[in-house]
């Protein structure tokens, strides 16, 4: 199966244990995946992003709390996290005790080529959405094995085996099955810790159910009974992000998958909720660093 560029940046092809932004901000993924290994001790501030590509997070060591679209996440060792694409998140780390995890960056549209009526391989960060929760916690027997598979990948990756990209493709799919197969084994497996504040998680539902509709500040402050200035407080201290700034985002966002589906950009304008095309072109530069009609 050949290869396809994706058009997120991301990281270059080298694994090492560098720290992630660099990766998520440079290069493109040249491959359907990419696995990263990485582990850090040293103090540092991770910010607030998103990818066009899904990630899963095996959480190997460490002390830290994950933010996800305004849940935090405390997690344990042999968590799995699941962040879909578009999903705003950041890692909040203590490091007195070392920051270890392996990361796979999986291309989105890979993972749709394998949806059957038996099957689907999407279904694992689908059911993020379901069960309102992005932690995974398998049974120990699961989890092992999961582990077994990804150590193998890394192994093979630093290896030069016998039809190596094949071999690797194989290995990937190989996991990412069994992955999906446990995710709907295991009934309990997502895990619903989560803390957060329920207004905020409501607007952020509300706010990407309604991106075509009128968001303005006093019409969300009316809607949910708060102060506007309240209300613009506990978003921004929640998702790290401004009501303003996550609205054009999410927007931007949405307009983009629909003109990679073959959408015009001045109606993926409009059904996203722009009032004008030229608003939309500035704000999608900014947010994608291209213009709609080089995605």
């Amino acid at each position: 199966m050949k290869d396809r560029p994706m058009k997120d940046k991301v990281a270059n092809d080298k694994i090492t244990h560098d720290k992630p932004d660099n990766y998520e901000k440079t290069g493109y993924l040249q491959k359907h995946y990419k696995l990263f290994h990485l582990k850090d001790s040293e103090q540092r501030e991770f910010s607030y992003h998103y990818h066009d590509f899904d990630k899963l997070i095996c959480f190997l060591g460490g002390k830290v709390d994950y933010m996800i679209e305004g849940k935090k996440y405390e997690l344990e060792p042999y968590d799995f996290l699941l962040v879909n694409r578009n999903e705003i998140h950041k890692p909040m780390v203590d490091f007195t005790v070392p920051y270890e995890r392996i990361i796979l960056y999986i291309e989105h549209e890979f993972l749709e080529q394998y949806r059957e009526e038996e099957y689907d391989l999407t279904t694992c960060f689908a059911k993020t959405g379901e069960e309102q929760t992005n932690v995974v916690r398998f049974p120990a027997v699961v989890t092992r094995q999961l582990c077994d598979m990804l150590i193998k990948m890394e192994v093979c990756n630093q290896s030069e085996p016998y039809a190596k990209e094949l071999y690797e493709e194989l290995l990937f799919l190989e996991f990412i099955i069994l992955f999906n197969g446990a995710c709907v084994e295991h009934e309990y497996a997502y895990h619903r810790t989560a803390k957060y504040n329920k207004k905020v998680i409501d607007m952020i539902q509300y706010i990407n159910e309604n991106l075509s509709e009128e968001l303005s500040i006093d019409r969300l402050a009316d809607s949910f009974f708060m102060s506007k200035y309240h209300m613009m407080r506990r978003f921004k201290e929640e998702t790290g992000y401004s009501i303003h700034q996550y609205i054009t985002e999410k927007r931007v966002l949405a307009a983009k998958a629909m003109i990679q589906e073959g959408m015009s950009a001045n109606a993926a304008a409009i059904e996203c909720g722009f009032k004008d095309y030229s608003t939309f072109a500035r704000a999608f530069y900014k947010c994608v660093g291209r213009m709609p009609s080089e995605v």
